[in-house]
């Protein structure tokens, strides 16, 4: 069954109520003050009961400029308008509001319903009609069907009914798989015996009983207890449907207007946006840079200050890049709409679209900023992932598929599009980075490798710890996990190799002076000659007034394999330690110290060296008393 959303849309009495009341049987005035004042002040609810097999559900939202904010808490879910205008008024304020809110929004397809017929004169209602398509020429509402009513007499009640059937066999543009599934909140109250119970419109996606999902942007965790659609019980929601949502785990006092229920991961959580930001051509006033407007974006209503990219104030009918900064954190994906009003005097300006829903802080005037925006706002769905791993920040496919509001598949496919040409790199974490990227980063550990070996320049390359912490400082990240994985992908690829504690880029080899080398020489001899019988480390200090070079001597000497370290005083020549291994190993059951030292034919001192050095090595094992090897 195809699922319909209608919003209605016009100035403040001019029917709107009165003729949903018409073709669904439904008041949608539901408050005691609407009733006593006759102006609707909320949101209302209704449904359009039908035989072509529709669920037809209508928004009726407030005209009153008052009511402006609970009007935008509505009517950004719709999929055609039931734009209404008065016979006895024509065109008002709230009319021109309405219309280029709905612009702004991208609502695409209507009816125009000319309300309130039976208190007009024939000629009058043709020249209303001869105004209201002048009116709506050249807009997204020309050419639509324009249907004469009259709530009072019934009058083209019908006619109506029928035009919107027929509106309703159109192309489903909404996306009804499960991950994408999302319920901006326009309504939290608690029901008696149920708990509590939210409402909205069904975005995306579908949602079950007993689903798992998240109210954001706190994060919260709930369980979703029971589903109702257009007043009856359901097991499933789908995407188009008014739907209310019985949640557990959750108070009303802990949700507001504007919350989103959606799945783990399938909203962005944000506090700053990059949009296309337009101003009504209507408007007198203008936005300057820096400037605290109101952002309306689904149910959402947030305070935030539009920073203007490339100018210093936007007029009437112009458009341009904008970075808004908001004062508390929204739920949004990126393409969703979203209309602005000014701080005060609270006046309706503009609007604009999402082009990225979780932006760097950018600086103002920077041609290639601008240029990275046009990507992101014209570009096709391969350009616009790459340019997102070529930003600083890292992010994981699966954060980009939920930013980009993208299937798990879809951004999967996208990204082994780019694997197969070479543009992009998945990282053993997940992170998706391209190619300019990788070189950026190979660059960044090469400098800092280099920095080290400036510093001892008889390292055989940096310790590992150093350059996780180094990379992450330069990077800008506490995850331990994406610098590992970058370190690995480089190693993989050979830009750099693994010497056990230390990395070095592929290739690297320490160059000794000749008066290094000749003193490496002597350290090798004396270890050689020692045998068994170790040089303890402050005699090979004392061969050369810095420390710091025999230091990098024995590291080079025990990475080459060489030596072996036995303890901080000692090392060994290594043929010497594998002897002495060897020894242990020769010995049956077990043994004592002064029964090793005797197969060894060394003195009890090096005996007492080398064998805590073999528990440590897990070559032997030390009970208190005696030894036995581990076989």
């Amino acid at each position: 069954m195809k699922n319909i959303i209608i919003g209605t849309a016009g100035h403040v009495d001019h029917g709107k109520t009165t003729l949903i009341k018409a073709l669904s049987g439904i008041d949608t005035d539901r408050l005691i003050e609407e009733k006593k004042r006759g102006i609707t002040i909320e949101l209302g609810f209704a449904h359009i009961p039908n035989d072509a097999g529709y669920n037809i559900g209508v928004i009726d939202v407030p005209g009153h400029e008052k009511f402006i904010k609970h009007m935008l808490a509505g009517i950004g879910g719709i999929d055609f308008v039931l734009f209404v205008v008065a016979a006895d008024e024509g065109i008002m304020p709230q009319t021109r509001e309405h219309f280029e809110i709905l612009n702004s929004l991208g609502i695409d397809d209507g009816i125009i319903a000319v309300t309130k017929t039976d208190m007009v004169e024939e000629e009058w209602l043709e020249m209303l009609l001869e105004e209201v398509d002048d009116y709506f020429r050249g807009s997204f509402l020309e050419g639509k069907p324009v249907i004469p009513v009259s709530a009072a007499t019934g009058e083209g009640i019908e006619e109506l009914r029928a035009e919107i059937i027929a509106k309703c066999d159109r192309e489903n543009k909404r996306r009804e798989e499960k991950e994408l599934f999302r319920l901006p909140v326009d309504r939290v109250f608690t029901m008696q015996g149920f708990g509590t119970v939210v409402t909205g419109t069904l975005m995306d996606g579908n949602v079950r009983v007993g689903d798992d999902v998240v109210l954001y942007p706190e994060g919260t965790k709930v369980k979703v207890r029971g589903i109702q659609t257009y007043g009856k019980d359901t097991d499933v929601a789908v995407a188009g449907q008014r739907t209310a949502i019985n949640l557990s785990g959750v108070s009303k006092e802990d949700i507001d207007r504007g919350d989103v229920v959606a799945y783990t991961d399938a909203v962005t959580v944000t506090s700053m946006i990059d949009a296309e930001l337009s101003i009504f051509s209507s408007t007198e006033r203008v936005v300057l840079n820096n400037s605290r407007v109101h952002l309306y974006c689904g149910s959402d209503e947030v305070l935030c200050k539009v920073i203007l990219l490339d100018r210093d104030a936007l007029s009437a009918g112009e458009t341009a890049y904008a970075q808004l900064r908001l004062e508390e954190p929204a739920a949004v994906r990126r393409g969703d709409r979203f209309i602005i009003r000014f701080y005060s005097p609270i006046i309706t300006v503009g609007g604009g679209r999402i082009i990225d829903a979780l932006p760097a802080k950018h600086k103002r005037n920077r041609p290639e900023i601008l240029a990275g925006m046009d990507i992101l706002s014209n570009g096709t769905i391969d350009e616009i992932i790459y340019a997102k791993a070529c930003e600083r920040r890292f992010i994981k496919q699966k954060e980009l598929a939920c930013e980009l509001g993208l299937l798990t598949h879809e951004m999967k496919a996208a990204a082994e599009s780019g694997i197969a040409d070479g543009s992009l790199v998945v990282l053993p974490d997940d992170t998706i980075v391209s190619d300019s990227k990788i070189t950026r980063l190979r660059e960044d550990m090469e400098r800092i490798i280099n920095d080290y070996h400036a510093d001892n320049p008889l390292a055989d390359g940096i310790p590992r710890q150093e350059l996780l912490s180094r990379l992450k400082e330069r990077w800008f990240t506490d995850d331990g996990r994406l610098v590992q994985a970058v370190l690995k992908y480089m190693m993989e690829q050979s830009f750099i190799e693994d010497r056990g504690k230390s990395v070095a880029i592929s290739g690297f080899r320490i160059e000794y002076t000749d008066e290094q080398k000749a003193l490496k020489d002597k350290i090798e001899a004396m270890y050689s000659g020692a045998g068994i019988e170790m040089v303890k480390n402050d005699e090979i200090f004392a061969l050369y007034k810095d420390v710091r070079i025999v230091r990098a001597i024995l590291e080079d000497l025990e990475s080459e394999g060489t030596i072996y370290k036995v303890n901080p005083s000692y090392y060994i020549d290594r043929t010497a330690w594998d002897k002495a291994v060897e020894a242990a190993r020769t010995l049956e059951n077990e043994f004592t110290l002064a029964e090793y030292r005797d197969s060894i034919g060394t003195s009890r001192k090096y005996a007492a060296e080398l064998l805590p050095a073999m528990d440590k090595a897990g070559i032997t094992i030390f009970d208190g008393e005696k030894r036995r090897t581990v076989k």
